[in-house]
């Protein structure tokens, strides 16, 4: 660590583990006004200048995240959802991913198009078929403060959609909590009367189901 310009001090910091590139979105948003970051990709290395205070907190937050890869896997269901016209409710979930999503959203009904448990490790890539009709890519990142992992450019495609036009039902970046439930619903409106569904469930270890690729 190298003292410079007054409060300012240097440090340099080689990551053996994890990507230097990723490293620098953790770093960014504790760096002060007058912090700055620089990447050496050859060596894998950060440059960082700031405050002692604020390396105070960098250094040890890049230490906790310069680990091996974890394994992770991620529980994925698209539900089809609709409405009671007549009749009793009606699902074909297990009973307390029913219960959750009954208590959230005003659909009565919930039938699985599709369902996987997709089966990785931090840092990796993931494409998959699910059963015929769809797909999902994504990328991991690493477990970060608060049990929170990113999944970066998640896609999930309709197959026939995918070949026509390439559009994607959703195209975003995601912040997930482990052993946490989310679900985005897709509708044309908030009166539809039925409505697409993703659930995704993130998990640390466990026993792996390996990821099978696309067809």
């Amino acid at each position: 660590m190298i003292r410079k310009d007054g409060e300012l001090v240097l440090h340099a910091f080689t990551l053996r583990h994890r990507g230097a590139t990723e490293a620098i979105q953790l770093v960014s948003p504790m760096l002060t006004k007058r912090g700055t970051v620089e990447l050496q990709p050859s060596t894998n290395t950060l440059v960082i200048r700031d405050t002692p205070a604020a390396l105070g907190q960098i250094i040890p937050a890049l230490r906790r995240y310069d680990h091996p890869s974890r394994p992770l896997s991620l529980d994925i269901y698209i539900v089809r959802a609709t409405r009671a016209q007549i009749g009793p409710s009606q699902s074909d979930l297990p009973e307390a991913l029913t219960r959750r999503l009954r208590a959230l959203l005003p659909y009565d009904n919930y039938f699985g198009q599709a369902q996987a448990r997709l089966s990785s490790r931090e840092g990796e890539a993931v494409t998959y078929a699910l059963g015929g009709e769809y797909e999902v890519s994504f990328r991991l990142g690493a477990i970060m403060e608060r049990q929170r992992v990113r999944l970066s450019d998640f896609r999930i495609f309709r197959r026939s959609e995918l070949r026509r036009t390439g559009q994607a039902l959703i195209h975003t970046n995601l912040i997930l909590p482990l052993e946490q439930t989310t679900s985005f619903v897709l509708a044309r409106h908030e009166g539809s009367q039925e409505a697409l569904m993703v659930v995704l469930t993130l998990r640390q270890g466990g026993q792996l189901i390996p990821v099978q690729p696309k067809q």
